[in-house]
């Protein structure tokens, strides 16, 4: 961090997230409040739980704000004084839009910027309609929406009214380097059968038992199915794969906060979603040379993929699952070649990259807009 903390080019950016969690999003926010050029940004953040594996990842120049015990209004109350004590240029938003409120609330000239991290039908349709209604007010009173993917921009023009000009796309960031160090971890898998791993919360939107209903129709593949997350639908998850007679091929190995060295030993990545936002887990696969397949879910998998050349898409129900499974695994070769050129075609999502465009969003459409950067 630069020692002139009076520099007229630094630029305090409260950044706010739910919790540290291990999780997609969160690893974006981790990667940026970490790399914000600090001669430039002097990041601080929030979190409305002090919780989550991730928060050992923070660097150490980093101050983080928590409310306690508060609960509801309190909460928002303690942001909003937090908002006026330090008086932040920018506050950015990940999957708390009801935090739009008490920045524009404040009275400080803060602004307001949301990174919208998935697109969420089923949610929209039945969250609670008091806290539905608050969040879509706060969505509409930013100054400006992140959207990871290009298609979740056409959603948020769609489902809140806003306008082309206060979205933009910026794609999530990956540290290739960091990944490949520690798929290097060691790892022992048996090499006599097809090695398949997904990763994600245990949820309906994740799809995992779409993709045990899928396996188990594969009676002619030696498939070994490993599942790293945690989440509400587990018990329910282990209940179908006995149901279909598979739970001795599937393992559920909760959490871990190194999945990159059971990807780089696995021989394909399968993400079984319904919705997504910008699947990070695609992304982190391919950078460990791991095949990956993926369901037509809205939003990202198509923006990531192109089918047959850097991986391949199916649809969202077991047959097509299946169907893809059996193919990848005839054709080895061709899906080994597939992990080759994905881990190329990847590099423009780097880290460095992504950052790069974070930096120049944050500098030249948002501070640059009010006179405060020069």
């Amino acid at each position: 961090m630069s020692n002139n903390t009076d520099s007229p080019a630094k630029h305090r950016v409260l950044m706010i997230i739910p919790s540290l969690v291990v999780g997609g999003a969160e690893r974006v926010m981790v990667h940026l409040v970490n790399n914000l050029d600090r001669q430039h940004f002097e990041p601080i953040l929030y979190l409305d739980k002090l919780e989550g594996g991730l928060l050992t990842a923070i660097h150490e120049d980093v101050q983080i704000l928590d409310p306690g015990k508060r609960r509801g209004l309190n909460k928002i109350l303690f942001l909003l004084r937090e908002i006026r004590r330090h008086r932040p240029h920018i506050v950015f938003i990940m999957m708390l839009p009801i935090a739009a409120l008490a920045s524009r609330l404040s009275g400080t000239k803060a602004i307001t910027i949301l990174r919208e991290t998935v697109f969420s039908p089923k949610l929209e349709q039945s969250s609670n309609p008091f806290i539905h209604w608050l969040n879509r007010i706060g969505v509409k009173s930013c100054h400006h929406v992140i959207a990871p993917a290009a298609g979740l921009k056409t959603h948020l023009l769609d489902w809140y009214g806003l306008q082309p000009n206060q979205i933009e796309v910026i794609n999530n960031p990956v540290d290739i380097r960091q990944i490949r160090t520690l798929a290097q971890e060691p790892l022992s898998f048996s090499g006599a059968k097809f090695n398949l791993i997904a990763v994600g919360r245990l949820t309906y939107q994740k799809g995992f038992d779409l993709l045990i209903e899928a396996l188990a129709s594969i009676q002619d593949i030696p498939w070994r199915l490993r599942i790293l997350g945690e989440g509400e639908q587990k018990q329910s998850l282990l209940q179908l794969a006995s149901d279909y007679n598979v739970c001795k091929r599937i393992e559920f190995l909760g959490l871990r906060y190194n999945p990159y060295s059971y990807m780089a030993h696995s021989d394909l990545l399968i993400l079984p979603s319904r919705w997504e936002g910008f699947p990070n887990v695609l992304l982190e696969a391919m950078a460990c040379g791991v095949p990956v397949l993926a369901t037509r879910c809205p939003t990202g998998p198509d923006e990531i993929i192109t089918a047959g050349i850097n991986g391949e898409l199916c649809d969202i129900e077991p047959k097509s699952i299946a169907a893809a499974v059996s193919k990848l695994y005839t054709d080895r070769d061709a899906t080994k070649q597939l992990a080759i050129v994905a881990s190329e075609r990847i590099k423009r999502f780097d880290l460095a990259n992504i950052l790069e465009q974070y930096e120049a969003f944050l500098k030249n459409k948002c501070v640059c807009s009010v006179g405060r950067f020069e």
